[in-house]
């Protein structure tokens, strides 16, 4: 009897979330899965699902993909930069040991994409732009450059600022633009980083991502969680010959992870 829980769990899942969105929606009302707010595109932006996908909120680490993108495209991702106690000295999650730790460009991105390192990202944006604040302003630049244009982007990491918000909808238009990239696209796929930190100790970089972890669909892309956007995901999906881009945010628990791969999966088999 206990070998069938984990299926009756799932079907009872299933179930749930076929009939949260089968049933007709008052405009305005709570979708039972996910987060406050989703879409799900196609690889042209078709838009296939959405709930309040405008609505600004918090979106945390997920926008270290932008912060991503204004550093490829800067180039010379061979430079070295060395992280400063400044750059570390922020919470929860850091590079191992990381001060005066020197390392390349491309090696911070990786490592921000990944272990989705805080210390990383402030090293990338004071070497890129002077300070967060001025890079800031890039970010948001960029981000409406690429049709991103409810946005405002405040610090490279994520974490929270005072009119830092972004939506659904842009964050979607944000993951087609970061996947074009190929360093971006290969990273946010990586499971593991072999890492050697200031000391000369050597590590392995988890991908943060548990979605990636769980799901051989899944191609990637950013995870991210602070006390004001809540569980944030967005995520690249490859099944049946179809590439999806999907994005929740404001998820309310750890049942948030399987929600959102189930929702992807059913779309990507035309079942929503």
């Amino acid at each position: 009897m206990n070998r069938l829980k984990p299926f009756v769990c799932l079907g009872v899942l299933f179930a749930s979330i076929v009939c949260a969105f089968a049933a007709p929606k008052k405009p305005g009302s709570a979708v039972s899965v996910g987060g406050d707010a989703m879409i799900i595109t196609d690889g042209s932006g078709k838009v296939l699902f959405a709930h309040n996908p405008d609505l600004r909120r918090e979106v945390a680490s997920v926008q270290k993909l932008v912060t991503a993108m204004v550093i490829t495209r800067a180039g010379n991702l061979d430079k070295p930069v060395t992280i400063t106690a400044a750059d570390a000295s922020c919470s929860p999650t850091k590079l191992p040991h990381s001060v005066g730790g020197t390392y390349t460009r491309r090696q911070l991105l990786q490592a921000m994409l990944v272990l989705s390192a805080n210390d990383a990202a402030r090293a990338l944006a004071r070497d890129n732009a002077g300070s967060e604040a001025a890079f800031g302003v890039k970010m948001t630049q960029l981000a409406r450059q690429i049709g991103a244009k409810n946005s405002l982007f405040k610090t490279s990491s994520g974490l929270s600022a005072s009119g830092q918000y972004s939506t659904a909808r842009d964050m979607a238009a944000i993951a087609r633009a970061a996947a074009r990239d190929p360093l971006i696209r290969e990273t946010v796929r990586t499971k593991f980083l072999p890492w050697r930190d200031a000391k000369g100790k050597s590590h392995t970089l988890r991908n943060s991502n548990r979605v990636l972890h769980r799901h051989p669909n899944a191609t990637g892309m950013k995870i991210g969680y602070t006390g004001a956007a809540g569980h944030c995901l967005v995520a690249s999906w490859e099944e049946n010959g179809l590439t999806i881009y999907g994005v929740v945010l404001g998820g309310k628990n750890e049942l948030f992870w399987v929600e959102a791969a189930l929702l992807f999966s059913l779309h990507a088999n035309g079942l929503l």
